[in-house]
């Protein structure tokens, strides 16, 4: 933190940290079964089944693959339309039972609140909305700039280029919030890139493992770890509380 122990703001990852990328997956492949059921020989149910035996194998091209195992010819454009309306899908997703007390504990304290996250900015703002919109009755009527006073998809940059460990995206996150970096606190699941900021910029860290998170057996990029480990996003709290009153200890077990 900075030197008189300000916390300014505290930013999340989206996938596995807000919110679960394996739910989005299943929200998706259920939604394009339905689609595909008229144009491919089976039932929603089967071709369902089919994408996620494929996806066992990789996730890699899954619609590709999908068409291939039909014997079902199809276009580039028409692949790239089916890519589009997965990356749109009327998503079934909600933030992890954690995320919202956190949330709304930050904000009732006016500590801002902000997500930096890769990948396909229309999957990715998709998800944002859908977990919103999930909110307790009370809170639906807010929108993302209620929850999160800066949403930074790093791919709006130009590209993967632009992907963390890339600290660019750190970088305007800072300026926009008007925060220094050594006040920010990130959050993130992934070893392979969400704490090597720490290696560019005075960014803390803090890292969640949840259960089917797609990153939870990767290797730390660079052997650089998180400064603190959550059992729950909560854990901010406390932790917060702990560097104003000048303790230096490490909540839900920190490394």
């Amino acid at each position: 933190m900075s030197d008189n122990g300000i916390i300014k703001a505290v930013i999340f990852d989206l996938d596995d940290t807000l919110v679960s990328e394996y739910g989005f997956i299943v929200s998706g492949y259920r939604y394009m079964a339905g689609e595909l059921a008229g144009r491919l020989s089976g039932s929603p149910e089967e071709i369902e089944d089919r994408l996620w035996e494929l996806s066992r194998e990789s996730y890699a091209n899954v619609f590709n693959r999908l068409f291939d195992t039909y014997g079902v010819s199809y276009t580039e454009a028409e692949l790239q339309e089916l890519i589009r309306a997965y990356r749109s899908h009327p998503a079934d997703l909600r933030f992890y039972p954690d995320a919202y007390p956190a949330l709304k504990w930050l904000k009732d304290r006016g500590i801002l609140t902000g997500i930096i996250s890769d990948g396909d900015p229309d999957r990715q703002r998709n998800k944002i909305r859908s977990a919103i919109a999930g909110l307790p009755k009370e809170e639906k009527r807010r929108s993302d700039k209620d929850w999160f006073d800066e949403v930074i998809l790093n791919d709006e940059f130009g590209g993967a280029a632009y992907r963390k460990p890339n600290p660019h995206g750190f970088r305007v996150m800072a300026e926009r919030l008007a925060a220094e970096p050594s006040e920010m606190i990130y959050i993130g699941d992934n070893p392979a890139k969400d704490f090597h900021i720490a290696a560019d910029l005075p960014v803390r860290t803090a890292r969640i493992i949840r259960e089917n998170g797609i990153y939870n057996d990767r290797e730390y990029l660079d052997g650089i770890h998180e400064t603190w480990r959550f059992e729950k996003l909560t854990d901010i709290m406390s932790l917060v509380d702990i560097i104003y009153n000048g303790n230096t200890g490490h909540p839900g077990g920190g490394v």
